[in-house]
């Protein structure tokens, strides 16, 4: 019993170890990319080793964190293709690490609130004059409070949703 209970005690630790270090490395990804508006390889790459570690402990998931990576490359590499100059090769990147790590669920909430706050504030900043349509605005730090709200309170906001409809 008490192995059982150590185990346990481990992969609790090493989880939110995991958490943490995703948290850190996308907080620097939201403040590198506001100011240079660009995500270094560097940050990603730590990003995927930290999804990688994670699927060890959400072995028997292991598809639909898989599904995750898929889902958030493959749409925004879909935006990048159609819509160049929209947006950067990095975010196509990020997004397919923050679904490595948040499983197929939270990816697609995490996306849609990236979406939804980058809309509100790219209207207000041109509303209020500070940029026009033509000025870049970067998407990083949007597609980073997605994941980091998902990660906190996306099973809260699925499972209200899911009551709505219902």
């Amino acid at each position: 019993m008490s192995f059982m209970r150590h185990s346990l005690y481990y992969c609790i630790m090493i989880y939110y170890f995991l958490l943490l270090s995703f948290l850190g490395i996308i907080v620097a990804v939201f403040i590198y990319d506001l100011k240079h508006l660009v995500i270094p390889n560097l940050l990603i790459i730590l990003l995927l080793v930290v999804g990688l570690a994670s699927l060890f402990i959400h072995i028997v998931n292991f598809a639909q964190y898989l599904t995750g990576l898929f889902i958030g490359f493959g749409l925004f590499f879909l935006l990048y293709l159609l819509f160049p100059k929209g947006i950067g090769f990095g975010d196509v990147k990020l997004a397919g690490a923050i679904g490595l790590f948040l499983g197929f669920k939270l990816t697609i909430l995490a996306i849609l609130l990236s979406f939804f706050s980058g809309a509100i504030v790219g209207l207000f900043l041109i509303a209020i004059g500070k940029k026009t349509m033509k000025d870049p605005i970067p998407f990083g730090p949007f597609l980073a409070f997605g994941a980091i709200f998902s990660m906190f309170f996306g099973e809260y906001i699925i499972d209200w949703y899911m009551k709505l409809l219902v």
